[in-house]
């Protein structure tokens, strides 16, 4: 007996009729966890941004404020400051480990031998906790037993005080950050160098082409989608960095290395204004959102798969490493 699907097609003999709503069924648990974990919290963050929040008796309270929130950010200067420093902080190692990450993977892919211990020994420290790099740096840059402070004493020169100034507090915390996650961009960039067919670079050095001109002419535009996946990631990254700021100035000296989470940990749990908190996180998210697709929207169609493939890459690779 032949059997007929729904759709008026018979259905081969030996196959289940298919269920019209399996699909919705298997994306089901994806999306109870998206609202869970993500449209509950972030709609109970945009409701809070508009209301005075106040906890009184272990229970919150919101009353209804508005743009008065809102408002109140553009008059807040600390909240400026700490923009412009998370600018420059996030330019400074998004820039630097892009570069270091890019010259760094294809040195390794140069090697011809020790390629995997050159690979462990430049995303090793990634690997480190955050707390633990900031304590090691700290220990680094201490005016009293600093090793860097040592060194200069041995020869001849006064030791400073690296925390203890605005642009020294700021250079060292971007010097920390970008050596903490250049393996981030290295692993990317890697990946997508690895995977260039190696027929493509023989045919030009058979026709005379010199490293840097294929570097220049054949890798760099074959890694964009790596790059633009790593420099997103990135971004990400240096909005969320909050230990190493925390750890080595709390924000200091005055509101030199005060970035956008610094801040926002003291309106929350400092000062206690859920509601102006919230009007700065949402704010800063939509801040973010938008550079991010500024960012990953190519000029060029033909990079879109590549960007997605080489982000999977990557991913995929730092789930390793952190495995």
């Amino acid at each position: 007996m032949t059997s007929v699907s729904t759709s008026g097609g018979r259905v081969p003999p030996g196959r289940r009729r298919p269920i019209p709503w399996f699909k919705y069924l298997a994306i089901a648990p994806l999306l109870l966890t998206f609202v869970a974990l993500v449209a509950v919290p972030v709609g109970q963050l945009v409701w809070m941004s508009f209301g005075h929040v106040r906890m009184v008796a272990g229970d919150f309270q919101w009353a209804f404020a508005g743009l008065e929130n809102f408002e109140r950010m553009l008059r807040d200067e600390t909240f400026a400051i700490s923009l412009g420093n998370s600018a420059v902080f996030i330019f400074w190692t998004v820039l630097l480990t892009m570069v270091l990450g890019t010259v760094l993977a294809l040195a390794t892919d140069r090697l011809v031998r020790g390629q995997q211990f050159a690979q462990n020994l430049m995303i090793w420290p990634a690997i480190i906790a955050p707390v633990v790099i900031s304590v090691v740096w700290l220990l680094i840059l201490s005016p009293q037993i600093g090793l860097l402070n040592r060194i200069l004493i041995s020869i001849g020169i006064e030791p400073q005080t690296w925390l203890g100034e605005s642009f020294g507090a700021m250079a060292s915390v971007i010097i920390l950050d970008t050596w903490h996650w250049t393996p981030i961009v290295f692993l990317f960039v890697y990946t997508a160098v690895r995977g260039i067919d190696s027929s493509v670079l023989e045919a030009a050095r058979v026709d005379g082409a010199s490293y840097l001109r294929q570097v220049k002419d054949i890798i760099l535009p074959l890694v964009t989608p790596a790059l633009i996946g790593a420099a997103a990631i990135r971004l990400i990254m240096g909005v969320k960095a909050f230990d190493e700021m925390y750890l080595l100035t709390f924000g200091g000296p005055g509101t030199a290395t005060t970035v956008i989470t610094i801040y926002l940990r003291a309106v929350f749990f400092d000062s206690f204004e859920y509601g102006y908190g919230a009007a700065l996180s949402v704010t800063v998210v939509l801040l973010v959102l938008l550079i991010i697709i500024m960012t990953i929207t190519p000029k060029r169609p033909t990079y879109q798969a590549g960007t997605r493939c080489c982000v999977a890459r990557g991913v995929v690779g730092i789930a390793r490493l952190l495995a």
